[in-house]
């Protein structure tokens, strides 16, 4: 199964769109930077968390997520 990314978006791209006055669509725009961080955060953290609970060291949750530091990995695990 395929997960696109572009159709999970689709919905909050249309609900942008739709604002028509400008200075509005510009602070929704924002909040939803705001959710996107809080989500991320999350999800880096269940990861990091995840690899640990399976048995891996920081040093390999490090390298999993992308070749970060073992120290910005367990950064990851404590939800910063």
């Amino acid at each position: 199964m395929t997960h696109s990314l572009d159709a999970a978006l689709a919905p909050l791209h249309a609900y942008l769109r739709a604002i028509s006055d400008l200075s509005e669509r510009y602070k929704a725009i924002r909040e939803a930077e705001d959710a996107f961080e809080n989500l991320k955060r999350t999800q880096l953290q269940e990861v990091a968390q995840g690899l640990r609970a399976d048995g891996k060291k920081w040093k390999e949750v490090a390298e999993i997520m992308g070749g970060v530091s073992y120290q910005r990995a367990f950064q990851y695990g404590r939800g910063e």
